[in-house]
């Protein structure tokens, strides 16, 4: 059976750990399965991490965490997503989900409604210049139905002056 658990690290009373997957006769700091992520319990600067799509999985495939590290993933929210990753939801997106960045799928959804938006909106440009186009079309004509007699005065005028 393997468990999720903590690796003590760092020097006399500094203590840090890694959050590691271990077979549950291993020693504390002994042979592991996979390094996972890291706690700094020092007051001062607290920290920790835990590759989010590491534990998912682990925790899917049946490792324990020990009590010190499931306080560390309910604090993060991977329980939830552990819910709803067991309720079919996609690895990759509940990953993007904890990360910040989109998922993959949402980022192709946009670049669809972006490309259904740009090729909508240059329909409606071709339909309003097509609008414009008709009554641009009869004011040339009749420009060129008063321009004419007149270029052909000029044109009079002008051999009757060579």
């Amino acid at each position: 059976m393997l468990r999720i658990r903590l690796s003590r690290t760092g020097k006399k009373k500094q203590a840090s750990y890694r959050i590691v997957v271990a077979n549950v006769d291993a020693k504390r700091d002994g042979r592991v399965v996979e390094r996972i992520g890291h706690y700094n319990p020092i007051p001062a600067t607290i920290d920790y991490r835990i590759q989010e799509d590491r534990a998912l999985y682990w925790l899917s495939v049946g490792a324990q965490p020990s009590d010190a590290v499931r306080r560390l993933l309910e604090k993060q929210g991977t329980y939830d997503r552990l819910a709803r990753l067991r309720a079919g939801e996609a690895l990759e997106a509940l990953v993007a989900e904890y990360e910040g960045r989109p998922f993959a799928a949402v980022e192709e959804a946009v670049e669809t409604v972006v490309e259904t938006v740009v090729e909508e909106a240059a329909e409606e440009a071709a339909e309003a210049v097509a609008e414009m186009a008709a009554p641009v079309a009869d004011i040339v004509e009749t420009a060129a139905a008063f321009v004419a007699p007149v270029a052909d005065v000029v044109e009079t005028v002008s051999d009757e002056e060579e």
